[in-house]
């Protein structure tokens, strides 16, 4: 029996539309997307998997020959020794700082670096035959200073099992540190706690600066000042080290996080901001400090540092922006709107290819910001100081001559204003 012929319009079409057209990707070039973002996914994928094996033979041969340095230990038979982890640790850093550029052009926050930078070191140890603790190099030679900043945080922080604390000691033991400096405003904090309880973690030079630390007398000749900054200021004058990271005792940041940021200022950088505009919700749901951080960047000819500031803990500073800065540093927002006016290099870090501390089981954003919409305001009004009540914008609209002198017969003209920002007005 014949069936009788229908009208019916091709599948997906409706009425009076024209047939589907093919699949197009956003380039507006017909193609499988899928099949090609999976083949980009594979090519990565073979490519960090190349680099790690790199990394690790050029580990293993760099350390092949090398003498180990080795520490006596107390109690143990005459001639007994173990080996000097910590001087291991700064050897490998030494090594992949000096001889990793042949896997150059690596962005130290992307996972191309990871990889090749985490095998260099198990190359190392396996080589030395040292344990894998997980170490991981910086893309520098330069000395850098780790500050932890406690914010009023007590022993307790030192006691808890298991506190982030605790957690980022264990982060910054995996790095080649030049030292660990640890700012508290709580008296019971004292340097025979920091001795006890972090320096057996941190195998590093621990320092502390505060209310109970040998430095503390640092903060009030440097004119301490209220709010908790004095501590952020105390801890950078006590600093040695040529590059400063800033971390927040309440997170357990990683040595990956760390390093993209020492590893950004030793690219040329003098302030390294932890990303963080990406976590955040849409505008109309932000607290207005993060309306006023981006509102600052906006203003300050910064558009593409969006709502990141040195607000937010973690942070890198070079010497030369401690330095500049100077007194600043006690006011994290200001220091900010410093660092723009100042015209120092300014640039956001942020972990691609995977988040590494979800697999840790470990928060999900690494980062703090105690700030408050009145604290960005500060650097606003520091920038009108500097620049006028206008900025850098010139009005191209309003003729204020005529307020100025009604009776004149000519328009006064606006000082012009060179630069990239004389085309903007607002």
């Amino acid at each position: 029996m014949k069936r009788p012929k229908t009208n019916k319009k091709p599948s997906g079409t409706a009425r009076g539309q024209k047939p589907r057209s093919p699949m197009r990707t956003r380039s507006g070039n017909p193609g499988k997307t899928g099949a090609k973002a999976k083949e980009g996914t594979s090519q990565r994928g073979r490519r960090i998997a190349e680099l790690a094996a790199a990394g690790r033979r050029l580990g293993g041969l760099l350390a092949a020959g090398l003498p180990v340095r080795s520490a006596s230990v107390d109690g143990d038979e005459a001639g007994s020794c173990r080996t000097d982890e910590a001087a291991a640790r700064r050897q490998m850093n030494d090594l992949w700082a000096r001889h990793g550029g042949v896997l150059s052009g690596l962005n130290p926050a992307g996972p191309e670096y990871a990889a090749a930078a985490s095998a260099f070191a198990r190359g190392y140890c396996e080589r030395t035959g040292l344990p894998d603790k997980g170490w991981f190099p910086f893309p520098s030679d330069l000395r850098v200073s780790a500050v932890i900043l406690l914010h009023g945080a007590g022993p307790e922080a030192f006691a808890v099992q298991d506190s982030p604390l605790l957690r980022l000691f264990g982060e910054l033991q995996r790095l080649a540190l030049h030292e660990v400096i640890l700012a508290s405003r709580d008296e019971a904090v004292t340097p025979q706690l920091v001795q006890a309880c972090a320096a057996p973690w941190l195998e590093a030079e621990v320092k502390l600066v505060g209310a109970g630390g040998v430095s503390a007398e640092a903060a009030g000749a440097a004119g301490a000042v209220s709010g908790g900054g004095e501590e952020r200021r105390a801890a950078a004058a006590a600093a040695e080290g040529d590059i400063l990271v800033f971390l927040d005792a309440s997170v357990s940041s990683a040595a990956e996080e760390i390093a993209a940021l020492a590893g950004t200022v030793a690219g040329g950088s003098d302030a390294a901001l932890w990303g963080v505009s990406a976590e955040l919700p849409h505008f109309h749901k932000r607290p207005p400090e993060v309306m006023a951080k981006q509102f600052v960047n906006y203003a300050l000819g910064r558009r593409d540092l969006q709502a990141d500031s040195l607000t937010v803990l973690p942070h890198a500073l070079s010497r030369q922006a401690v330095t500049k800065l100077g007194a600043a540093l006690a006011h994290p927002a200001r220091a900010h709107g410093a660092a723009l006016l100042e015209g120092l290099a300014v640039s956001s870090v942020r972990l691609s290819g995977g988040d590494t501390r979800a697999a840790r089981g470990d928060r999900p954003f690494a980062w703090m910001d105690r700030s408050r919409a009145s604290d960005h305001l500060e650097g606003l009004r520091l920038a009108m100081e500097r620049l006028g009540p206008r900025l850098f914008y010139p009005d191209n609209r309003r003729r204020r001559g005529y307020a100025a002198d009604a009776d004149s017969p000519y328009i006064a003209e606006e000082p012009s204003v060179s630069g990239d920002f004389s085309r903007e007005s607002i």
